[in-house]
């Protein structure tokens, strides 16, 4: 007991006298990299601790240049102050110019050395990668959503995949050296621009002011840029290959893609030329179930990958507009000619999105796999005909696809 009094004595004041750990380490929640010319751009959306009753964050953008991204991220560091920890940090957005080259090699230091998690959400944008930080805020204040949950939906609904870094790197060390990663776009409303200062080389706080050689921070809490500027989703995806860039897939590409997923529904079909009652309409469906029976073989050599898939669909527009169900209730059926305009839509987004794949030997819906897995022994030899294991990502431009498709109400 007197131990523990003795203790308590020395080390309570000490504990309660010093300084947060917050004055020492700066909290990243995302990190955005630009290429400006010959030198690199890091910006990092960092959290300020703030006493308030709306319980919001506030966060502030700082950024850094260097020739190298350490160099940058180091010049972010002297500007901000402090030590960054990165262990927080939930998406990485990188500038689509850097999707130029090999973005393995760009981010590689952060994931490496940074310590950045590889759980991040990983996002590519047609604008600046510092804007997008920028405009975070305004997706809290007027969607009360934060970034990486802007692109979290399209990986629960759209890409159905991971679109981590972790699964980056796994598809950029796969076999076929391919990924898919989110797409995020900054428009403009059309109001207005307001202009927002920027402060350069130096960053004010409440304590007083720090100076920063090379780097440069925005500390307002309200974002940068431009009011009238918004970050929006649109469904668009980045396919990769070897961390290059080979296309910009749009929502139909990606439904194509995702055709054989059973995991993948809640797409949105549309068809157009219904005639009803001496009308032509334009229907919106919504795929709400969907059941797949897949199996492959070889047939005189070549690979033959059959589908069957049960969906479920429902009605959800008519011409646009959602009020038109409540009249026109008798379309919810099912009828041939609507069965064969959907058959034939998913049909064409799958060949748009297979031609897609083809033309860049980009394997990412798993069609080599399961042939290796399903029938080992003919892919092996298969493969031996077109060159070898070394030609495996080419392998499904020679699978020939099979696919019958039932159309349902649900």
């Amino acid at each position: 007991m007197i131990v523990f009094i003795i203790i308590l004595i020395f080390f309570t004041p000490f504990s309660i006298y010093s300084p947060g750990e917050n004055r020492n380490r700066g909290v990243v929640t995302a990190i955005g990299i630009d290429r400006l010319q010959d030198e690199y751009e890091v910006s990092l959306l960092t959290f300020i601790p703030t006493a308030n009753q709306s319980y919001q964050e506030k966060t502030s953008v700082i950024s850094g240049k260097g020739e190298s991204v350490a160099d940058a991220i180091y010049n972010a560091q002297i500007a901000m102050g402090r030590k960054i920890g990165l262990s927080h940090a939930k998406t990485t957005v990188v500038n689509e110019s850097l999707l130029e080259e090999d973005v393995a090699s760009t981010v590689d230091y952060l994931s490496r050395v940074a310590s950045l998690p590889e759980n991040t959400v990983f996002v590519c944008t047609n604008n600046s990668a510092k804007k997008v930080l920028e405009q975070s805020h305004d997706l809290v204040d007027d969607l009360g959503l934060k970034l990486e949950q802007i692109i979290g939906y399209n990986a629960n609904n759209i890409y159905i995949t991971d679109t981590s870094l972790e699964a980056f790197y796994k598809g950029y060390y796969s076999y076929v050296k391919s990924s898919i990663i989110g797409y995020l776009t900054i428009e403009d409303d059309g109001n207005e621009t307001e202009e927002i200062s920027e402060i350069s080389g130096s960053q004010k706080t409440n304590e007083g002011q720090s100076e920063g050689t090379q780097g440069s921070a925005n500390t307002s809490s309200q974002g940068g840029g431009s009011q009238n500027e918004h970050i929006v989703n649109q469904g668009q995806a980045v396919l990769l290959k070897s961390g290059r860039k080979v296309a910009l897939l749009d929502i139909d590409q990606l439904n194509g893609i995702n055709l054989l997923n059973p995991k993948s529904v809640n797409q949105i079909i549309t068809i157009d030329g219904v005639e009803k009652d001496g009308q032509t309409f334009t229907m919106q469906y919504r795929i709400k179930t969907k059941k797949t029976l897949t199996t492959t073989k070889f047939e005189n050599g070549y690979p033959i990958y059959m589908a069957q898939l049960i969906l479920g669909v429902e009605l959800v527009e008519i011409n646009g507009k959602h009020d038109a169900l409540r009249v026109n209730t008798e379309f919810s059926e099912i009828t041939p000619e609507i069965e064969e305009k959907i058959e034939q839509k998913i049909k064409e987004q799958f060949t748009a999105s297979l031609k897609i794949l083809r033309d860049c030997d980009s394997d990412v819906i798993g069609v080599g796999r399961k042939f290796f897995k399903d029938n080992r022994r003919e892919f092996v030899k298969f493969m031996d005909t077109i060159g070898g294991q070394s030609q495996a990502e080419k392998f499904i431009n020679y699978v020939t696809f099979k696919l019958n498709i039932v159309v349902q109400p649900d």
